[in-house]
C-alpha cells in the first residue's frame, strides 16, 4: 500500500497527494513542501482544503494540460533558437547591402617575445613598448554599414573611443583566422569599454540578414567573433556588448566561423599585413597532449577547456599601436578590394 504526506496528514488508495510522495520515516517538515500544480489551477491553499489528495482523473487531467504546456514551451523554445540561427539563402544580398559605409584603420606592430620580460612589478603593461616593436604595416576595414548597422556602429564606435588601441591579437589559427578584440584588462592587453560607448546589446543577432554572409568564406573577411563563451560572459558582466573580431587570413575557407560570427567587413588595404600576423608562432599542443585533453573533456575537466585556451595564443605579441577611421577624402581614390561581389 502506497504512503502519501498530505497537506492534512497521511492516506492511501488511489488518490495523489498534492505534495509529494514520502517515505514512511519522513517528518512533517517535508509534509509541508510547496505542492504541485496539477492541471495548473490548483493552489496550496485548494490542496489543503481537499485533505491534500487529488484523485487519479485529477491527476491524469492535469498531467494532460501540463504536457500540453511543455508542448507549447517547447514549440516557443525551437521558434526562438531557428530565430537565431539564420541560413545565408534565407535572405537575399544586394549591391547595397555589401557597400562600404565607412572605413577604419588599425596600426599595427609586433614584439619580440609575448610579454615583456624586465617589466617592473605593478606595470601598468606587460608588453613592449612602441620603440621596442616592429611596425608591420596599416590594415584597412571597408565596413558594411548598410547590411548589419548596429554591429558596424558598435565596432566604429569602438575604434572612435580608442578602445583598440594598445590591445593585442590574442589567438592565431594558421590558415583559417586571427582573434583580436578581446573583452578584459587593457594591462593584458584586452579591450575595456563602457556601456556608453558601446551599448549593452546588439540587435543584428535576431535579423536574418546578419547571418547571410558566411563569415569563413573569403581570406580578408571581418565579422564579430561570437563563439567564444569566455568573452560574451566577460562582456556580460561588464555590462557591455561583445566586440571581439575575427578575420580571415586563407588561403582557403575558414568553415568553423560560419554561423559563428556576423560579418561586418572586409580588408581593403594591408592584407600583406594580415598575412604576416597569420604567420607568427603560436603555442600548439603535441599530438599526446590533444589526445589527452580530448580524454579529459570527455570526462568533464574543466581544466581541458582552460588548456585550450592557449593553443594559438601567439609566442610575439601582436599590439595594434593605433586605430581610427579613414576620412571620405582618404578613400575615394580608390580601395584595393572594392565592394565586395554578391556570394
Amino acid at each position: 500500500m502506497e504512503h502519501w504526506k498530505g497537506a492534512t496528514g497521511t492516506g492511501t488508495g488511489g488518490g495523489t497527494s498534492c505534495l509529494r510522495r514520502l517515505p514512511r520515516s519522513a517528518g512533517p517538515r517535508e509534509g509541508r513542501k510547496k505542492a504541485r500544480s496539477w492541471g495548473g489551477t490548483r493552489t496550496r491553499r485548494e490542496c489543503c482544503a481537499r485533505g491534500g489528495v487529488v484523485s487519479g482523473e485529477e491527476r491524469l487531467g492535469g498531467e494532460a494540460a501540463g504536457a500540453k504546456r511543455r508542448t507549447f514551451t517547447l514549440l516557443g523554445a525551437a521558434a526562438a533558437v531557428s530565430s537565431l540561427v539564420r541560413p545565408a539563402e534565407a535572405y537575399e544580398l544586394t549591391e547595397e547591402d555589401l557597400a562600404f559605409t565607412d572605413t577604419v584603420y588599425f596600426d599595427v606592430g609586433l614584439c619580440s617575445t609575448a610579454t615583456k620580460q624586465d617589466r617592473t612589478l605593478g606595470a601598468k603593461n606587460i608588453f613592449c613598448t612602441e620603440r621596442e616593436r616592429a611596425y608591420l604595416g596599416r590594415v584597412e576595414i571597408g565596413l558594411y554599414g548598410n547590411l548589419v548597422p548596429e554591429s558596424v556602429a558598435k565596432f566604429k564606435g569602438a575604434v572612435e573611443a580608442g578602445a583598440y588601441d594598445q590591445t593585442i591579437v590574442h589567438k592565431v589559427l594558421k590558415g583559417q583566422f586571427i582573434l583580436a578584440g578581446k573583452p578584459g584588462s587593457r594591462k593584458y592587453g584586452e579591450v575595456e569599454l563602457s556601456e556608453d560607448e558601446v551599448g549593452k546589446t546588439n540587435g543584428d543577432l535576431v535579423k536574418a540578414k546578419a547571418f547571410a554572409v558566411k563569415a569563413g568564406a573569403r581570406p580578408g573577411r571581418v565579422s564579430l567573433y561570437l563563439a567564444d563563451d569566455r568573452s560574451q560572459l566577460e562582456a556580460e558582466r561588464r555590462r557591455v556588448a561583445n566586440v571581439e573580431f575575427a578575420v580571415t587570413t586563407g588561403p582557403g575557407p575558414a568553415p568553423d566561423l560560419d554561423d559563428e560570427a556576423v560579418v561586418i567587413g572586409q580588408v581593403t588595404k594591408g592584407f600583406d599585413v594580415i598575412a604576416e600576423i597569420s604567420e607568427v608562432p603560436t603555442f600548439q599542443p603535441n599530438t599526446n597532449l590533444k589526445s589527452f585533453n580530448k580524454f579529459a573533456a570527455l570526462l568533464g575537466d574543466d581544466r581541458a577547456n582552460n588548456a585550450r585556451g592557449i593553443w594559438g595564443k601567439p609566442r610575439k605579441a601582436v599590439i595594434f599601436s593605433a586605430s581610427g577611421v579613414v576620412k571620405a577624402a582618404d578613400t575615394a581614390a580608390g580601395e584595393e578590394a572594392g565592394p565586395m561581389p554578391v556570394p
